[in-house]
């Protein structure tokens, strides 16, 4: 390997690159990389709400929120106020731009980016509002947390409340984002200043971000209540030292101006807080989440072809006559590949990995030019050795029974005299190999499907196929059926349990005249009796056979009994409630009748009052001497009219007896019921006629004394009504 020139940089040895923020690299791999939250007040108490969130795209974690939840409460009392979906805006990934073809960039640098916009309304408030997007993982691999893996991060801002005369504020937001990539030998200097829409005073910090979510509930919805714990610092860490005791960082309060100098190789939080002051007072603070990634950086330009026999997707050298070609080399933007082919123009390309198909088999010299023209390049050279391949198959093999199975195999492909072979064919065949081209008579001593596998050895090169053959089982029958109790008309549920290596053809007969060809039928038996019950199976590939199996009184269906009862009368009304239901059933021995939702009752005969107006459907269930029932259902209508009865004293004095001043009304809607003291004010009011006064005012007892009531409804006749009186309440 040939090293040119590496410009007049090589002064510049062990750099250090720090990429910034939002920039995984590719030893790192990490998921979510940092975000940030701002609002902006849009006047008639609506805000817009932006979350900017951002995540490595070379990680197969932390995918962005479909939708994201922002979690708004009480700055106060942290109570929940209300949680709002943001729907997925997209993303995109950022660009990545580096220059310099001396210095090795850090590889698989991608980041995405999603912007979320949500216009929420909030109400004036004296306490004010946090807003809060909760995340999780960052990933493992950061140096500076104690558990970087369970790590998330927690977004929030703050509204402030109308308590000191603040009506809409906007928050302030950062400006700037550090370079992508810098090779930095000396200090890191980057403007991190924020603009305030308002003109806020604004005060800079280094701070310490909040963790959030977690690895078992990644996107908490709705977001958890505040206040938010903090990540955990590694042991040597913390918001003034991310980079450790000997990596200074600082930045200026006033300005925003950050200046870092890490001396560490990897990735590190940081977290810079904002502060926005007006008149002097603290009325938000916004924190925004960076991931730092920082690694040496080797000035020089290195090509290297990775040899035939090291390759990780071409390990023979009779794979064939395309090769996809590999590529070690650092330090790298532009490269031309030369597949040692001159009597082909299109034998050469300008990919980082190539793919290329030789004209014929032989061996070829490749060479790759690395930076080509440029003050750092270097190439590489190696030789390859590429033949068509030896294609070998043979014919897959039909399946067969157990029983006289015997299997013949002829071998083919790219090939001539002098090919080696080697047939395995399993431990369960006989032979369980061969070294012939061809070979007949190999048998199997047990069902199964079986690999079967050809190797071949030709011009220094081998070459397998594989395929596999099926050894089918003796066909076995067998059935049951769903054990239940069967009362007539019922149906049985019968399940096939036969087993055979091919599909099967069914016959069943259910003992009443009754066939079918289903694998598991349902079968409906009208009469009473006992059955027996026959299956035929066969099959007609693999082993052909027929199989019968006959199961004597199988099944016994009982007689059901007639549910049958009389109403009488079935049309009353309200003041004849009084109803007579007699039994009609036969062959019942045991009976049932539910009357209501909550009343029932075993007798035979009786009597029962509908005191309610309105349909009523009693229905009867009897049982006989097997067990099998039936089901009578009957109507019965009270015509409704409309009662009413009004106390004219109670005495609630917490001895349990008349403690609650309750109307008694029927058959009535639109229902108002309204309770007046002696000064006309209203101390009680309800529209449902269950509910009654317990002699309170707003909690507390009230006198002794008269008080006036007043009803009205709509009675059963669609009839306005309006009712008044007084009544005494005695303690």
């Amino acid at each position: 390997m040939n090293y040119n020139i590496l410009c007049n940089l090589v002064a510049m040895k062990h750099m250090i690159v720090v990429v910034s923020l939002l920039f995984s690299f590719q030893l790192f791999a990490s998921h979510i990389v940092g975000g940030e939250m701002y609002y902006d007040c849009l006047g008639n108490n609506q805000y817009r709400v932006t979350i900017k969130v951002y995540r490595d795209c070379n990680s197969n974690g932390a995918d962005f929120d479909t939708p994201l939840n922002i979690g708004v409460f009480d700055k106060v009392t942290n109570s929940r106020i209300q949680t709002t979906a943001v729907n997925f805006p997209g993303s995109q990934i950022l660009p990545v731009t580096f220059s310099n073809p001396c210095v090795t960039p850090p590889n698989n640098i991608c980041v995405q980016e999603a912007i979320y916009t949500k216009v929420i309304t909030l109400p004036s408030s004296t306490n004010g509002y946090i807003l809060v997007y909760e995340r999780c993982c960052r990933g493992s691999g950061i140096i500076n947390l104690m558990n970087p893996s369970d790590e998330g991060l927690t977004m929030t801002a703050e509204i402030p409340g109308n308590a000191n005369g603040i009506t809409c504020n906007s928050s302030p937001r950062f400006t700037n984002y550090p370079s992508l990539l810098l090779c930095n030998n000396d200090e890191l200097i980057f403007d991190h200043s924020a603009t305030d829409p308002d003109g806020d005073q604004l005060v800079y910090e280094l701070c310490t971000p909040f963790h959030g979510g977690s690895s078992g509930d990644p996107a908490p919805n709705p977001p958890n209540f505040p206040p938010y714990n903090l990540i955990g610092w590694e042991n040597g860490f913390n918001e003034t030292m991310p980079f450790g005791a000997n990596g200074p960082i600082s930045i200026n309060p006033n300005t925003g101006e950050l200046i870092a100098a890490p001396d560490l190789i990897g990735k590190f939080v940081v977290g810079v807080c904002v502060s926005e002051y007006r008149n002097g007072v603290l009325i938000n603070t916004t924190t925004r989440d960076f991931l730092f990634t920082v690694f040496n950086c080797d000035i020089s330009a290195a090509a290297e072809i990775v040899a035939q026999d090291e390759m990780s997707t071409f390990n023979s050298l009779c794979d064939g006559i395309t090769i996809q070609f590999e590529n070690n080399s650092f330090g790298g933007t532009n490269y031309l590949w030369d597949f040692g082919v001159p009597s082909d123009p299109n034998a050469s390309s300008t990919q980082f990995e190539p793919t290329y198909t030789f004209p014929s088999e032989g061996t070829f010299v490749v060479t790759l030019y690395l930076n080509p023209g440029w003050p750092c390049s270097d190439s590489s050279t190696q030789t390859f050795v590429v033949y068509e391949g030896i294609n070998v198959k043979f014919d897959p093999s039909e399946p067969q029974c157990i029983v006289g199975n015997s299997f013949d195999f002829v071998g083919e492909g790219d090939y001539e005299a002098g090919a080696t072979f080697l047939w395995d064919f399993g431990n369960n065949a006989v032979p369980a190999q061969a070294t012939t081209e061809s070979i007949s008579g190999i048998t199997y001593d047990s069902p199964g499907t079986y690999p079967i596998s050809l190797t071949v050895n030709f011009n220094n090169c081998q070459e397998s196929h594989l395929d596999t053959l099926e050894v089918h089982m003796q066909p076995v029958i067998d059935f049951y059926f769903d054990s239940s109790l069967f009362c007539a008309p019922d149906i049985v549920q019968f399940l096939d349990s036969s087993l055979a290596s091919s599909d099967l053809v069914y016959l069943w007969d259910f003992g009443d005249g009754g066939t079918s060809n289903d694998a598991n039928p349902i079968h409906n038996y009208s009469e009473p009796g006992i059955y027996d019950v026959s299956l035929e199976i066969s099959t007609d590939e693999g082993c052909v056979d027929t199989l019968n199996l006959s199961k004597l009184q199988l099944i016994q269906v009982f007689p059901s009994p007639i549910a049958d009862f009389s109403v009488s009368p079935e049309f009353t009304n309200v003041f004849e409630t009084e109803i007579f239901l007699s039994d009609l059933s036969i062959d019942s021995k045991e009976h049932f009748y539910q009357l209501t939702s909550k009343d029932y009752t075993f007798e035979r005969n009786l009597s029962f009052n509908f005191i309610e107006s309105g349909y009523h459907y009693p229905y009867q269930v009897v049982t006989n001497e097997f067990g099998c029932k039936d089901t009578a259902i009957r109507t019965v209508f009270v015509e409704p009219q409309t009662t009413i009865y009004i106390p004219t004293a109670f005495t609630p004095d917490n001895d349990d007896y008349n403690e609650v001043f309750l109307p008694i009304i029927y058959d009535v809607t639109n229902y108002k019921f309204e309770i007046y003291n002696r000064y006309g004010n209203k101390i009680f009011e309800t529209d449902n006629t269950k509910e009654g006064w317990n002699g309170r005012i707003n909690g507390k007892v009230a006198p002794d004394g008269v008080y006036v009531w007043r009803i009205t409804f709509e009675n059963h006749r669609s009839v306005n009504h309006e009712q008044q009186g007084h009544f005494s309440l005695i303690r």
